[in-house]
């Protein structure tokens, strides 16, 4: 297992607090009389959004406990300067004795982005009632249309060449695929974020091309946004392993690696950053006219340049990029930031353990694969992933269509 002395120092640290917490929590054993948080939530956990689609995200208002009497509540984009989201069912108004209701955000359809952005619901502190406040804001990806990369010459060669030799058409899976993907969470993880198993289904779309590694025996597929349709969700997953993580890696103290890598590349858990991932090397082997095998691993080193095997990822993010242009330079102080664990590498905190073998040995392990169906027009993945605050690993299954 990657990282070991660094996942059991932190274990401990974050062991011990649970405890403290868990004790601290039990002072009341019938009631309720904190404040009454607001929660966002976007349908299906995805707050994903695309510019060109107008269908509604859909948000569910939910409240810590009911309400006695009607209560309006009004929320507001952020950092939305060029209107490219408007909200509708806006102000919100939650019935006596209820403690949810819902509100829509719909793309204006402008299509100004050439690259994906985040715009922020929150809500208009001056008009929330007594006694309530807004538990977090909810921060909505909002992708430019999708650029579907054009295959060179070369590119349509192998393809035509594929088809005469095996007798499928690889076009069939290339382009825009829409993905269903499930997750099955573990829970028990070190902190709250990730204490509790779950489901997690969600749907959205991938850009698939045909990768540079191809061979004229061997077609590569390459995804180029959005792979496995989990480019959100594993931003979210980094965020709750950093910078949104108020139970331990945001709160070591003044003189800690992370606040001083947080410090000098001013990363903070409102600062705009640019988070994409893309997935390279998905082999097609035992290709027939009617199917295809998918080999998914690949080799990859962690921050300590040792090699394991996971599903290859590979993270593009801005705050990541500040730091590595730091160590690049020979900046001594970033250097000590590194060598003290101030990571701002995604790579670092996702995919903690080989995916090749059941490292946690707890039977949750599956293998990971791949399947093309020409006859039914369909592509299916199984995988495992984890992450540095994870017990276990999630099983992700995925489904493709056109």
């Amino acid at each position: 297992m990657k990282k070991t002395a660094y996942a059991l120092f932190m274990g401990g640290v974050l062991l011990t607090a649970a405890a403290a917490s868990t004790s601290c929590n039990e002072e009341k054993a019938t009631g309720y009389s904190g404040t009454n948080k607001i929660y966002l939530t976007a349908a299906d956990n995805n707050a994903v959004m695309t510019e060109s689609d107008a269908t509604p995200l859909e948000i569910e208002v939910t409240l810590t406990s009911t309400v006695e009497t009607a209560t309006t509540l009004t929320f507001r984009l952020e950092d939305d300067a060029q209107e490219l989201l408007r909200l509708e069912g806006n102000p919100v108004t939650i019935a006596a004795g209820e403690k949810s209701a819902s509100l829509q955000v719909i793309s204006n359809e402008k299509n100004l982005l050439t690259e994906s952005c985040y715009i922020t619901l929150g809500i208009d502190a001056a008009q929330v009632p007594a006694g309530m406040e807004l538990a977090e804001a909810l921060r909505i990806r909002l992708n430019p249309n999708p650029a579907i990369p054009e295959l060179t010459d070369d590119q349509k060669a192998l393809i035509e060449g594929y088809k005469e030799k095996f007798g499928f058409d690889l076009n069939e899976v290339l382009g825009v695929m829409k993905c269903t993907t499930t997750l099955d969470i573990p829970g028990d993880g070190t902190t709250n974020d990730f204490a509790t198993p779950e489901t997690r289904t969600i749907n959205g779309q991938t850009v698939l091309t045909l990768s540079e590694e191809s061979t004229a025996d061997m077609p590569v597929l390459k995804m180029v946004d959005n792979p496995m349709g989990l480019t959100e969700y594993l931003y979210w997953v980094f965020r709750q392993n950093t910078i949104d993580d108020d139970e331990y890696w945001t709160q070591m103290g003044e003189e800690s690696a992370n606040q001083r890598l947080m410090d000098r590349i001013g990363w903070t858990a409102t600062s705009e950053e640019t988070f994409n991932v893309t997935l390279n090397g998905i082999k097609c082997k035992n290709l027939s006219a009617s199917s295809a095998d998918l080999d998914i691993l690949g080799e990859v080193e962690d921050s300590y340049g040792d090699p394991y095997m996971i599903v290859p990822f590979d993270y593009s993010f801005s705050a990541w990029d500040r730091q590595k242009k730091l160590l690049d330079a020979g900046d001594a102080d970033m250097q000590e930031i590194y060598d003290q664990g101030g990571f701002a590498n995604p790579a670092f905190y996702l995919f903690y353990c080989g995916a090749d073998t059941d490292e946690y040995e707890s039977g949750n392990w599956l293998e990971s694969k791949g399947h093309i169906d020409f006859e039914k027009g369909e592509m299916t993945f199984q995988f495992v992933i984890d992450h540095a605050y994870a017990s276990d690993y999630t099983r992700v299954h995925v489904t493709y269509t056109k």
